[in-house]
């Protein structure tokens, strides 16, 4: 034990020479002492109220304070007191303090300090009182006591309490003046002193020297040492070298005419806080103007410099915010004028726009849900033959009429799924006349409104062009169809004699040469029957055609072939000339008529990225890498060859594709590619 007391009496040598507070790890450095042990004896040393802490960064440090234990409180006072926890909550009070506020005994604990009847005339308010002397700072303050609608004054001293717990307290003590028991001092002292003692500044009297001749309790109260303790001794501020030359100065340069000098500086404590300070020194002289003293004036000002940091840095932060809104407001100008600029050229773009559909070649209108025409261009007012007034009564079909097979209604709901619609029809003018159009419809969806933009094109003239080709090609074929008949019954004549002559002659040579004759004869013969097969090429324009359907016709003529086909399309039609059915009839045909057939053809449909690809796949030998681009050239004399190079040209006609894919030596594949703009889910239109 006594070896525990020596290790305590040192710690708190050690905090006496360090006011500014130390941590348990400073201690610990600077004793050699464990920190668990240095952080038992702190408890100790708080439960006894010899040492106080605060935290400091993440850190906590201690230093020396003089308070005295709440439970000797009660053996030494006999005025009235009340103690306060550190939340400033009642936890004990006598029977005086209970008799002098009117209040019960059992009412008074928990009861907050600041919701006593006490009413503090000085020293700030009840809160900034009682943290004050939670700290560790005595404070006298001048009060009153409120009993019903009658006040009466008294003197209050707060003294820093520690509790058996270790936890700081407060004990209010109340000098009762109606009582006789004032403080002696008061009518000991001139008048003057009492007044000063009661003041909030610090007051110190002190002669040229410096040595104080007078201090009083406010100064005493705030350096922690008493009025004898400082009288006679030389009277210095705590701070720094720096501030110490300026509180020299400030002195030195005092003079009979010019007397008072104020100064601020930031002073440490007793406690080890710093706090600033404005103190008024004034000089005294005697009627000879020797100076005789000094009397200087302090007051704490830590609240007023915080403040005043606070407004500077928010006086800072509002002049950048000033210059930043400045900057933000400068940019939303120029953005504000770019966008008046964009808005105006987006208007002239607008206007010409306007003027461009108004006098465009093609007649335009706007249709809305319920078919009724909203705008129709001048083109447009001219073509049908109304006027601008009577457009907006029109339906769309007045003019352009529906197919029997749908409504306006299913047109709709198709735009809005498939987004456009290209047809040709008639359209009805005024006076009941018809003229050919391409119509183009497409779904347009702004701010909410869905209206359907239709461009009509008048192909009155194509129309005609388109029927007079077609005459001129109908009779070509029969021109052509009529050479070719006559060129097939000599070319059989020929290959008739041929065999003839073969029969008949003996020589070598010469039957070589009647062989070379009879395989150019029936060559000749295939091409014929290619031109035959297709002499209608591009004769009609290309349609919607249902690929499932086409497959199904194609197949259906190789019904009574060995091969066994497998179908697995979907419901999908693809723009292409009418001739397709042909593309897949000839792909069976190779297939079948084969060297070796194979024993099953498979037809499936696969996607790849936005294109849709059809394949015709079967077992077989397969195409070299190196023939498989070079079977589509049409330069070959085999009929199969000739034939898929007008097969590839039948397909590009909508820029469909055809290639051979399948593995060389195993599988014959042909993959027809779809563009997305060449085909779409059937809606009816198959073929």
């Amino acid at each position: 034990m006594e070896e525990y007391l020596e290790e305590i009496s040192r710690i708190r040598d050690e905090l006496e020479k360090h006011p500014e507070g130390l941590s348990i790890t400073d201690i610990a450095g600077l004793l050699g002492i464990n920190r668990n042990s240095v952080a038992k004896y702190m408890d100790i040393l708080q439960v006894q109220g010899a040492v106080d802490g605060r935290k400091r960064g993440t850190s906590k440090v201690y230093y020396i304070s003089h308070r005295m234990s709440a439970d000797s409180l009660r053996k030494v006072c006999s005025q009235p007191f009340v103690t306060l926890d550190q939340d400033g909550l009642v936890t004990d009070n006598n029977q005086q303090f209970s008799l002098l506020t009117g209040i019960s005994p059992e009412q008074l604990p928990g009861l907050p300090f600041d919701k006593l009847p006490l009413r503090s005339l000085e020293g700030g308010t009840a809160q900034q009182i009682f943290r004050t002397a939670l700290k560790g700072l005595e404070q006298r303050v001048h009060a009153q006591v409120a009993l019903g609608s009658e006040e009466h004054p008294v003197n209050l001293f707060l003294v820093p309490l520690v509790f058996s717990t270790g936890k700081p307290g407060v004990a209010v003590i109340v000098d009762d003046e109606r009582t006789g028991n004032a403080s002696p001092p008061a009518a000991a002292l001139p008048e003057f002193r009492v007044i000063l003692d009661n003041q909030v500044e610090y007051a110190v009297r002190y002669s040229p020297e410096g040595i104080i001749q007078y201090v009083n309790e406010p100064y005493c109260r705030a350096i922690s040492r008493s009025r004898e303790e400082m009288i006679g001794r030389p009277f210095k501020h705590l701070v720094s070298a720096d501030d110490a030359e300026r509180v020299r100065m400030n002195r030195t340069r005092l003079s009979p005419r010019y007397p008072a000098g104020m100064i601020e500086f930031r002073a440490i404590m007793a406690n080890g806080e710093a706090r600033w300070q404005r103190w008024w020194d004034r000089a005294l002289f005697d009627d000879r103007d020797q100076l005789t003293g000094y009397f200087s004036c302090g007051l704490d000002i830590t609240e007023e410099v915080l403040v005043r940091t606070k407004l500077k840095k928010t006086q800072d932060m509002l002049e950048e915010t000033i210059v930043t809104r400045t900057n933000e407001l400068r940019e939303i100008n120029r953005q504000l004028y770019d966008e008046m600029t964009r808005r105006e050229t987006m208007e002239q773009q607008l206007l010409l726009t306007q003027f461009a559909m108004d006098n465009a070649a093609d007649m335009v209108f706007w249709v809305n849900r319920n078919a009724r025409v909203d705008y129709a261009n001048k083109a447009a007012v001219t073509g049908v033959g109304y006027t601008a007034g009577e457009m907006p009564d029109l339906a769309l079909g007045d003019v352009v009429p529906v197919p029997a097979t749908e409504t306006w209604g299913d047109t709709w709901e198709h735009l809005k799924r498939e987004g456009t619609i290209t047809r040709q029809t008639v359209m009805i003018r005024k006076d009941g006349t018809k003229m050919p159009v391409e119509m183009v419809l497409r779904y347009l969806e702004y701010h909410n409104n869905e209206f359907v933009c239709c461009f009509c094109r008048d192909i009155s003239e194509r129309t005609r062009m388109e029927r007079t080709l077609h005459l001129a090609n109908k009779k070509l074929n029969v021109l052509t169809s009529l050479t070719r008949h006559d060129i097939q019954n000599k070319v059989t004549v020929l290959l008739g004699y041929l065999g003839r002559a073969r029969k008949r002659e003996k020589d070598p040579v010469v039957l070589e040469y009647l062989e070379r004759q009879e395989h150019a004869a029936n060559a000749i013969r295939d091409e014929i029957t290619i031109t035959r097969d297709f002499k209608d090429l591009g004769a009609d324009p290309p349609e919607w055609l249902n690929i499932r359907n086409v497959v199904a016709a194609a197949v259906t003529r190789y019904s009574d072939t060995p091969a066994r086909f497998s179908v697995d399309l979907p419901d999908l039609c693809v723009y292409a000339d009418r001739q397709m059915e042909r593309v897949f009839s000839r792909l069976f045909e190779n297939a079948v008529n084969a060297r070796h057939p194979p024993q099953a053809i498979h037809v499936f449909l696969r996607a790849e990225k936005e294109r849709r690809v059809v394949a015709v796949e079967y077992d077989g030998p397969g195409i070299r890498p190196e023939d498989k681009e070079r079977i589509f050239d049409g330069g070959g004399e085999a009929y199969g060859q000739r034939g898929l190079f007008i097969l590839r040209e039948i397909l590009s006609l909508t820029d469909i594709t055809l290639a051979e894919t399948g593995e060389y030596g195993n599988t014959i594949r042909f993959e027809i590619g779809i563009p997305p703009v060449s085909y779409r889910q059937n809606s009816g239109n198959g073929a």
